[in-house]
């Protein structure tokens, strides 16, 4: 995998933190919602809904980021050498 493509994939990662929160917290909330819908009290149907909406956003985001941490270990298993190091890499093959 050429190295500019790797770094173009952690680039889109991290842009994408904010988007994967967001839908995540919305399913949250419809879950929430559709839960809350159960009870009698409107205020007890909101703090369902706003539970549901913040567990789901937070626990997607700390998965996620735990995820964009390890991205750059593992794509560098699969980045062609640098071209200063192409020679040490031909020498270690022989």
């Amino acid at each position: 995998m050429p190295r500019w493509l790797a770094h173009l994939l952690v680039v889109v990662g991290w842009v994408l933190t904010p988007v994967l929160g967001w839908g995540a917290s919305f399913v949250g909330l419809w879950v929430g919602a559709a839960v809350g819908m159960r009870f009698a009290n409107p205020l007890t149907m909101l703090a369902i809904a706003a539970a549901g909406a913040a567990l789901f956003g937070v626990a997607t985001l700390i998965t996620w980021l735990r995820f964009m941490r390890k991205v750059p270990h593992l794509l560098s298993h699969h980045m062609a050498p640098r071209t200063s190091e192409e020679h040490r890499a031909v020498a270690a093959a022989d």
